[in-house]
């Protein structure tokens, strides 16, 4: 467990109640989450956040389940998080070195102490649905490295599309997602 200071570990414990919460309300009302995606903390370690995002728009990913995780700092929230997806996607690496967009550790300069780590989430969410290139991001030219013999860009993110649920339902912390598997759809 990686230890931190205390103000980051109160936040990030307050985070995860209303995370919780927030995820209840929407189950209570509508018998599912509409936000696209659930992101809990590790009971292990509060500086390491777990989401799935799902339901995402963009067709390629359409039906997809993506696991990954947000590692905070022990500095949290003076510094930012490093942004990670464990789920092959066609969309970003599946590496440790995380993800840089405006709202991850890749860029300190930007980073702003009262986003929560939900709403890094939905950051996410938002630009993996852009075809914008990154660091950590999967390059047209990269893609073929996913592609079965005849497999169009589209097909090769559908398949894996496709394929994803299993990944999610196989990876060592989907027991944390395991009591909202039907709210998400994936049971």
């Amino acid at each position: 467990m990686q230890k931190g200071n205390q103000a980051g570990q109160m936040r990030l414990q307050r985070e995860g109640k209303m995370s919780k919460k927030d995820i209840d309300t929407q189950i209570k009302k509508t018998g599912k989450i509409n936000d696209g995606f659930i992101c809990l903390p590790d009971p292990e370690d509060i500086y390491t956040w777990y989401y799935i995002v799902f339901n995402l728009d963009y067709k390629e990913y359409k039906g997809g389940y993506y696991m990954g995780k947000v590692v905070c700092p022990k500095e949290y929230p003076a510094k930012a998080p490093k942004i990670i997806v464990n789920t092959p996607n066609g969309r970003f690496h599946t590496w440790n070195e995380g993800i840089c967009l405006s709202i991850s550790d890749y860029h300190p300069e930007s980073w702003n102490p009262v986003w929560k780590v939900s709403q890094i989430v939905i950051g996410l969410t938002s630009f993996w649905q852009t075809r914008e290139d990154t660091y950590g991001g999967v390059y047209d030219s990269e893609l073929s490295q996913f592609k079965k013999k005849g497999e169009t860009d589209a097909d090769c993110r559908i398949r894996l599309a496709k394929e994803s649920r299993e990944k999610v339902l196989s990876h060592e912390k989907y027991h944390l997602f395991e009591p909202y598997a039907k709210a998400i759809g994936i049971d």
